[in-house]
């Protein structure tokens, strides 16, 4: 079968999935027509400030290279840049459904029995929608990882040197949304090892472009140091004294005991705790530097070494914190919420907190020249809450019956804390929650992955390790949050769906084998 041929099959059966998913975000554009600024929304933004104000390319720390220049962009554009940067990422969320409907295809052995319902609840997922619909890179991360994927699926299924090449493409969309994608590079560099493998010069070149295109797209982007958002999370295990920085434990300790006062049984108020503790090595090592430059290289090198210490101290507790993160967290929203709060407060702060997102870029995100002290104003004209009020509760409904089947709660005596909260369990500040079915059942789709016999198995196997992987890295880094699994989830939806095609798959063969058995003993 053709490319063409293929395509316009996923097309006919994705239709049902597009119409719905269409009319959702054309009911939140009309509703909302302006996308919602967020808080780290500057940190895209000020590459656009940095060309328009200093004609210099600029990519801020905590950010890669292509959500920037996109966002940058729009304001190319005549159209408001909050209106132009929301309808991208809509279109992008239905191209998104296609792929998805084309893993579908290729991944599933039944695969019209499951393409249309994957597909629809992918496509009205309200967290993907929201993230849309928001000035951040998540969408843009979730849509490139599926192009990658499709990518991948096709060179694991005919391993060309013109897939690797679209495969090496798909890289540096990929790397250039978000610092996460990091994890990436097992995907890659395990699927083409594993495609190639006795190909040698083939595996050769595929491995070293995987490493080189690697190199150069984080090169270009940011490169934040994230040990300390790390050591918060640990510093309750932390030992008394340390081996490789002695003096720097006088200005731990204190930090420590109030973790464990507030900690006992999981981390709480992680950003703090992490501002504290670069506050206390920040000072420090200028008190060693005495003024000098270029400290931030020997901060994180101390609280990279501490990190390490409390894994030689407490290597199970430490190893198990994800674990504990993920669970504290599973209950909660992905994505956030648009009431009156997030929609005017929040966004006040978000557009008002750095003067030149309205000097500089006022005109281009608003579509008219405004000042300071018109935001608010402006703000109440252009967002409504009770306007979303429908999409609020679609999200608030879509994730308690997500979470409602779900492994026994558990009563907590410590006050649950989960960074900026949205859903969840009935008292949820005094409840462990059970994990979900959905996950459970997605785990062991990914497992049945790796053990069905297919020719699509190295690819599976080098992407559940790198789900696997990334998700831990994300627990343990971020705060406690939903919305760091918010790009996996959309894969916990298809290998949910894989484990019953697996079973379903492994039913007919048994069935299959019976009546066989059965006309040769007649």
């Amino acid at each position: 079968m053709s490319w063409k041929q293929t395509f316009r099959e996923v097309l006919r059966w994705c239709l049902p999935a597009l119409l719905i998913g269409f009319a959702i975000r054309a009911a939140v554009m009309w509703c909302m027509p302006n996308g919602y600024v967020q808080y780290d929304s500057s940190d895209y933004l000020v590459t656009t400030q940095r060309i328009i104000e200093d004609h210099h390319f600029y990519i801020h720390h905590k950010r890669s290279y292509l959500t920037p220049v996109l966002f940058s962009a729009a304001f190319l554009l005549p159209a408001p840049a909050t209106v132009t940067i929301a309808v991208a990422q809509h279109v992008m969320g239905l191209i998104a459904i296609l792929i998805v409907g084309a893993l579908v295809r290729f991944w599933f052995r039944f695969w019209r029995v499951a393409i249309i319902p994957v597909t629809i609840l992918f496509g009205a997922n309200p967290f993907i929608i929201w993230y849309e619909h928001t000035i951040m890179g998540e969408a843009q991360f979730l849509f490139f990882t599926l192009v990658m994927l499709l990518a991948g699926t096709l060179l694991a299924r005919r391993p060309t040197l013109g897939r690797l090449a679209w495969f090496m493409v798909s890289l540096v969309l990929v790397f250039g949304t978000r610092l996460e994608s990091k994890t990436f590079l097992l995907f890659a560099g395990l699927l083409t090892f594993l495609v190639f493998w006795k190909q040698w010069w083939r595996m050769a070149v595929a491995v070293a472009a995987v490493v080189i295109t690697f190199q150069v797209a984080f090169h270009v982007g940011g490169d934040r140091d994230v040990s300390s958002l790390v050591y918060a999370s640990l510093i309750r295990f932390a030992p008394t004294e340390s081996a490789t920085e002695p003096g720097i434990m006088p200005r731990i300790l204190p930090i420590r005991q109030k973790a464990r006062a507030r900690s006992v049984e999981f981390p709480t108020q992680l950003v703090r705790v992490s501002k504290d503790i670069n506050t206390a090595v920040g000072n420090y090592v200028a008190e060693r530097f005495q003024g000098r430059k270029k400290q931030a290289p020997e901060e994180a090198r101390i609280v990279r070494g501490l990190c390490l210490e409390t894994l030689k101290a407490e290597p199970v507790k430490t190893l198990m914190e994800p674990w504990i993160k993920f669970r504290l967290a599973v209950d909660a929203w992905s994505a956030y919420c648009w009431d009156k709060r997030s929609l005017w407060e929040n966004q006040r702060e978000a557009l008002t907190m750095k003067d030149w997102m309205t000097t500089v870029l006022g005109h281009g995100l608003t579509g008219r020249p405004i000042t300071l002290e018109q935001i608010p104003d402006w703000l109440k004209e252009h967002y409504r809450s009770s306007k979303v009020a429908w999409f609020t509760r679609y999200q608030k409904n879509w994730n308690k019956y997500l979470i409602h089947f779900r492994m026994p709660d558990r009563h907590l005596d410590q006050k649950r804390w989960v960074h900026d909260f949205y859903g969840g369990v009935g008292d949820w500040r005094h409840t462990l929650p059970g994990v979900p079915f959905f996950y459970i059942l997605g785990f062991l789709g990914m497992f049945a992955a790796i053990l069905r016999p297919s020719q699509l198995r190295p690819f599976h196997f080098a992407w559940v390790l790198t789900v696997l992987g990334g998700l831990y890295v994300s627990c343990m880094v971020g705060v406690t949050n939903g919305r760091f699994r918010f790009v996996y989830e959309p894969f916990f939806l298809l290998y949910f769906f894989f484990l019953f095609d697996y079973a379903a798959d492994l039913w007919k063969g048994w069935r299959d084998r019976r009546v066989t058995s059965r006309a040769c003993s007649t």
